[in-house]
């Protein structure tokens, strides 16, 4: 075989390979009439997650730790933390959740000389070969947070973010995720005019 293919053929699969690791889907909007360079100031503020009151305090370590990724990106861009009741320029909501999302996969697709080609794979199943049905058939978790920031004065919705990820089963590896996500949606944060 030429050396030249191969290399290609392993660069490919790399590439394909790489592409398969999903990372956070993050999507921003924000209200272009706000006034983001007069925001200085950022408070947490009370919270509904499905219908259960949580108030500012509110102290898990779920949400404490999403609640520091938020300060350290508001932080960066200019705007300090202060108490809900010192009447800050911004009010920062967040909520989150997690729910099971089934996904199914063609199992019959090989690589081929001239592209994919679909085969028929065989199972020896109680003395008879018998074809496999093709797909196989995963439970995924989806992760979402929402992070929206509303200027306190008018209780107006200014800057959302919406960060989706497939969530494994380390807890360690999904902060991570939810950090490069809160980094990501902050990137998309209207600089100051």
């Amino acid at each position: 075989m030429n050396i030249r293919f191969l290399i290609a053929w392993l660069a490919l699969g790399l590439l394909a390979a790489g592409g398969c690791a999903e990372g956070p889907k993050v999507v921003t909007d924000f209200d272009p009439s706000a006034k983001f360079s007069a925001f200085r100031t950022f408070a947490f503020s009370g919270m509904m997650d499905r219908g259960y009151e949580t108030g500012p305090s509110d102290h898990s370590p779920l949400r404490g730790r999403i609640k520091q990724m938020v300060y350290e990106q508001l932080a960066a861009k200019g705007v300090r933390q202060v108490n809900v009741e010192d009447r800050s320029d911004l009010l920062v909501h967040i909520f989150f959740g997690v729910k099971d999302k089934e996904r199914t996969e063609r199992t019959d697709i090989v690589p081929g000389y001239l592209g994919p080609r679909s085969v028929t794979i065989y199972d020896y199943q109680d003395g008879d070969w018998v074809p496999r049905s093709g797909v196989a058939t995963y439970e995924d978790h989806e992760g979402a947070l929402i992070v929206d920031l509303a200027e306190s004065s008018k209780k107006k919705l200014v800057w959302r973010a919406v960060i989706r990820a497939v969530l494994g089963d380390n807890l360690e590896e999904n902060f991570k995720l939810a950090d490069k996500g809160i980094a990501e949606a902050f990137k998309a944060y209207p600089a100051a005019k």
